[in-house]
């Protein structure tokens, strides 16, 4: 992947993966640099900057919208 940008950090694993899944199935590739090295040797100190969700500098914009759309959740029906 090339042109990677940060699109949003997380500070649980959990939240993480749940956005990087709704992202995935908006289409929008992803990926996770931190999940694997912080899972292999857990150190709290490694997490001062929390999980970084990435992905393509052209698909940075989509990916922040759904994600905000996604903790504003459903508009209430009229």
């Amino acid at each position: 992947m090339a042109d990677l940008v940060i699109v949003a950090r997380f500070s649980s694993r959990p939240e993480a993966v749940v956005a990087q899944s709704l992202l995935r199935s908006e289409g929008i590739e992803t990926l996770m640099p931190d999940f694997n090295v912080l899972m292999a040797e857990f150190d709290p100190s490694m997490m001062e900057h929390g999980w970084r969700l990435m992905t393509h500098e052209d698909d940075a914009t989509l990916a922040q919208e759904i994600l905000r759309d996604a903790q504003l959740g459903p508009e209430p029906s009229a």
